[in-house]
């Protein structure tokens, strides 16, 4: 009797320890699952905050597109007298909500309505991973538009992209915002690594690309280009001409075919696209020109040869003057101050612009000193300006820092020294090869203008061999040249950072046509400045007919949250 109720108690604990072990199993699979419930909820969370998140990023990269990409073709294609009359009545109203929507659109259709006192544009329902977004860019007016100068307005306005993020019934929202200014001005021509009206010499000669050729940047003629050797020229931005067909020189048989190549013999690169039959662009006007003399004469009517320096009551009121032929000499002296030594008959100037203080300094050798107030910046204050009436027979020097320059005259410019930004990124490597980088001012606030409008600009016999050139330099009816290309020992490279826009396209070396090397003058390696790209330009340089629109600041100082909507 005894055994048997130790094997019934036996039988009862162990039915009692399975029974605790049912129910710690049980606690334990609950809990498992309702962890595991949980970080299931949360990973589904994190999915979709990441949903949402990335369609703020796609509605941000959407507004970059209308304003850079939609508002800038719909204005660069619009009737010029129109887009000025809109953008002054905008302006004079205080609608930059009207210009926008007139303006930003894609294929003709507009693509923000007026929401109450914003512009709003609906995003569709996107997939991204296990789930969708969606998001709407709000944008409304910063304060009033602003006109700067003649055909340049700026449109402020702040944005916001609200985006809601969606997988699985759950849903998360994130708001991007931020502010950023369009500016509407007329094009301008310093966009270009190479224009050319006419694409020959001015006596009808050919000009040929070939493997001593290297463009970096926007290339476009008036007339065809004319492709030489294989491998041929290399041009890294787009190349247009009005002319249906290109001209290959074919083993010194040349012809002419609508064609980007003449394999095996001549095979030029077009890394970003060759157009032919494009649009003819007019070249700047006599009317321009006018301006810019006005511009650095200030008010001053003193007659008869010399340098004058615009001022009344001890102020400056436009740039510098030069009545004659000269030479200049730009410097920095040892407070960074921009120094322009100008040689005028038996007249020296010595002219220093001290930004940080807003003083100019003339000091005549062998006479007197005076210092204004003010800078050199011409009648409108845009940037400094110098005019020539005459010839400048030696140029060279260094351009300050922050300073934006343009130096103009009627006649021939030689160049004989290296023209450079004091701030600038030296290029690496060599041009043409694999690994070879290119110049570049990204950042800097030097900004340098040639322009000679009834003249050459050349480069002369004492110029050094492989000579730097920054900036967008303009022969509006003549050429840029070398002098004495076709004779001498090889000079290494012309190194342009900026452009060159011409009336006709001048000689600046010859090449063997069995190697394609260069036999005589230099070689061409032009790097188009990407800032001009944005809108850049010196002071008073020759705009277009056309007018352009874009921002740079869409992506800066931007505030995030999530929810808020």
């Amino acid at each position: 009797m005894f055994l048997k109720n130790e094997k019934g108690t036996a039988l009862a604990l162990s039915l009692g320890v399975v029974l605790v072990l049912f129910v710690l199993g049980g606690v334990f699979i609950i809990r498992s699952t309702g962890e595991k419930n949980m970080a299931d909820r949360e990973r589904l969370s994190t999915q979709v905050f990441y949903i949402a998140d990335g369609g703020s990023q796609a509605g941000l990269n959407q507004l970059n597109t209308i304003i850079n990409t939609n508002l800038l073709n719909t204005v660069n294609t619009t009737n010029p007298q129109v887009v000025g009359n809109d953008a002054a009545q905008f302006v004079a109203s205080n609608d930059s909500l009207g210009f926008l929507i007139k303006y930003a659109k894609n294929a003709g259709v507009a693509q923000f309505v007026l929401n109450g006192t914003q512009a709003k544009y609906t995003g569709s329902t996107t997939a991204l991973g296990n789930g969708n977004y969606r998001f709407d860019v709000f944008v409304s007016a910063k304060g009033n538009p602003v006109a700067l100068t003649i055909d340049q307005w700026d449109f402020p306005y702040y944005y916001r992209v609200e985006s809601t993020g969606t997988s699985s019934g759950a849903a998360r929202k994130v708001v991007l915002s931020g502010d950023f200014t369009v500016r509407v001005q007329r094009d301008n021509f310093a966009k270009f690594a190479l224009f050319t009206d006419h694409h020959t010499t001015t006596s009808g000669g050919i000009i040929w690309f070939n493997n001593n050729t290297h463009f970096y940047g926007p290339v476009h003629t008036n007339e065809l280009f004319s492709f030489a050797k294989n491998p041929g020229a290399n041009f890294e931005g787009i190349v247009t001409q009005q002319n249906s067909l290109a001209r290959f020189y074919n083993n010194n048989n040349p012809f002419q075919a609508n064609a980007d190549t003449n394999p095996p013999n001549d095979v030029p690169v077009f890394n970003a696209g060759y157009t032919r039959s494009a649009s003819a662009i007019t070249l700047a006007s006599s009317v321009q020109q006018q301006d810019m003399i006005d511009q650095a004469r200030g008010g001053d009517t003193t007659s008869g040869n010399g340098i004058f320096v615009a001022n009344s009551g001890g102020n400056l009121t436009g740039g510098i003057y030069v009545d004659g032929n000269s030479t200049i000499s730009m410097s920095l002296d040892g407070s960074n101050n921009a120094v322009y030594s100008i040689v005028q008959g038996s007249t020296t100037k010595n002219i220093t612009v001290n930004r940080a203080t807003s003083q100019t300094t003339v000091q005549t050798v062998g006479g007197s000193t005076v210092t204004y107030g003010g800078i050199p910046d011409g009648a409108d204050d845009v940037g400094t300006i110098v005019y020539v009436n005459g010839s400048i027979t030696s140029l060279g020097g260094t351009v300050q820092p922050d300073t934006e320059l343009t130096i103009t005259n009627q006649n021939d410019v030689i160049i004989t020294n290296h023209l450079r930004y004091a701030d600038y990124t030296p290029a690496s490597g060599t041009p043409g090869t694999v690994g070879y980088v290119p110049p570049n001012a990204e950042g800097a606030t030097n900004l340098f203008g040639l322009v000679s409008w009834g003249g050459n600009i050349r480069v002369g016999t004492t110029a050094p061999n492989n000579i730097d050139i920054h900036g967008a330099v303009m022969a509006r009816n003549g050429v840029f040249t070398v002098d004495n290309y076709s004779t001498g020992s090889p000079r290494g490279n012309i190194n342009l950072l900026g452009g060159l826009i011409t009336g006709y396209y001048g000689g600046v070396g010859t090449f063997d046509s069995s190697t394609g090397q260069t036999s005589h003058g230099y070689g061409r390696n032009l790097h188009y400045d990407s800032r001009m790209a944005a809108g850049k330009a010196p002071p008073y340089f020759p705009s277009m007919t056309t007018f352009i629109a874009f921002t740079n600041d869409i992506t800066d100082k931007i505030a995030w949250q999530e929810g808020g909507f």
